[in-house]
């Protein structure tokens, strides 16, 4: 079994966090468009609020994506993991958890304010963060499901939203509910996907037999052998 860790792309290719502001909260959490937001770290990433004030009440829905070519794996994906950098110095409430997406136009185009509504229902992972839960400080992992690995297979990519339970179940929010993300521009603690798949096995020709057309060496599946000869 080999492991592969993939980042998504730095730029908005890769991900991004989409906010709306409305003082309607029917008309915020159905919105077809919202703003881009510019920064890479943001404490109000996934966000389902009510800020109340002189003038009134404002909602804001603040939805945080990301996609990950998985093009370079080339053999059958079992298990994967995102993880991501919390941020922030304060979580906030509500539940963060990651679902399916078509965002980024589903091929790796730059996250547009009308992908705010490129979201589903369907949950990528089991896991679940809360305001006591998330690491603002360290890596959170979202280990996906049946449904996502069977995706990632079919697509050759991973197209996620993290979205806060208020967004998902359309629940008017009572006060502010948000958890931070920092999504990183350099280093290892970038958003990333690891990935766990089936070995490539021997990649060279054998006897002018190119490696692409052998499927197995003396009845050993190609994915099996490291070596052959004592040749790598």
């Amino acid at each position: 079994m080999a492991t592969t860790t993939i980042y998504a792309a730095t730029s908005t290719n890769g991900r991004g966090i989409i906010a709306v502001s409305n003082t309607d909260w029917d008309d915020a959490v159905t919105a077809t468009s919202g703003t881009v937001q510019s920064a890479s770290s943001n404490n109000f990433a996934v966000r389902a609020g009510a800020i109340t004030g002189r003038g009134g009440t404002e909602y804001r829905v603040w939805r945080s994506f990301a996609y990950f070519d998985l093009s370079t794996i080339t053999t059958t994906i079992t298990a994967a993991t995102v993880k991501v950098h919390g941020a922030g110095s304060v979580n906030n409430g509500g539940t963060m958890k990651m679902y399916e997406s078509t965002a980024f136009n589903d091929n790796g185009t730059a996250l547009a304010g009308t992908d705010f509504d490129e979201v589903t229902s369907t949950l990528y992972s089991a896991a679940s963060f809360n305001e006591l839960t998330w690491n603002k400080s360290g890596l959170n992992s979202f280990a996906l499901n049946a449904v996502a690995i069977t995706d990632a297979n079919l697509n050759d990519y991973l197209n996620v939203c993290f979205r806060n339970n208020l967004d998902v179940d359309e629940e008017e929010p009572e006060d502010d509910n948000y958890l931070g993300i920092n999504f990183f521009s350099s280093g290892t603690n970038r958003i990333q996907i690891v990935v766990e798949h089936d070995n490539p096995g021997y990649g060279n020709n054998v006897n002018d037999v190119t490696a692409s057309n052998i499927v197995k060496v003396n009845d050993v599946a190609t994915a099996s052998i490291t070596k052959l000869n004592d040749v790598s």
